[in-house]
């Protein structure tokens, strides 16, 4: 005596099998724990590269607002559960962050070595002139 027919198990399945695909992704999200740690290290880094003047290099700027772009949407992609996906665009935004502080710190120092190149040639024309007399 059988207690379910062939067709009656194959139509049972079939919706248990195509809920499965979604029950673990929703499962994956689930596990996944917010990256709060990495928020903070975004931001920090958005500060230092802010706190060096890199809003006012414009190559500099452009990774800045890109490294704050991305931490707001890494944020919202936490709100809405997408754990894993926020912590890689944290991963760009800290990225981004640190390519602005380094092109700063590369503005400034190249500003530096050119006021140094005007000071010693300034220095060298008035030794010229000086010792011509």
């Amino acid at each position: 005596m059988r207690l379910l027919s062939p067709g009656l198990v194959s139509d049972l399945t079939l919706p248990m099998l195509m809920t499965l695909p979604i029950l673990l992704t929703l499962q994956a999200c689930a596990s996944y724990p917010p990256p709060t740690e990495r928020v903070t290290t975004s931001e920090a880094a958005i500060r230092a590269a802010d706190e060096v003047g890199a809003r006012q290099v414009p190559r500099a700027a452009l990774h800045l607002k890109l490294a704050q772009e991305q931490t707001d949407k890494a944020r919202q992609l936490m709100q809405d559960g997408y754990n894993e996906r926020a912590e890689q665009t944290l991963k760009r935004a800290q990225a981004d962050a640190e390519l602005a502080l380094a092109i700063s710190r590369e503005n400034a120092t190249s500003l530096r070595l050119l006021a140094a190149q005007t000071k010693l040639e300034e220095l060298q024309r008035g030794r010229a002139s000086g010792g011509a007399r």
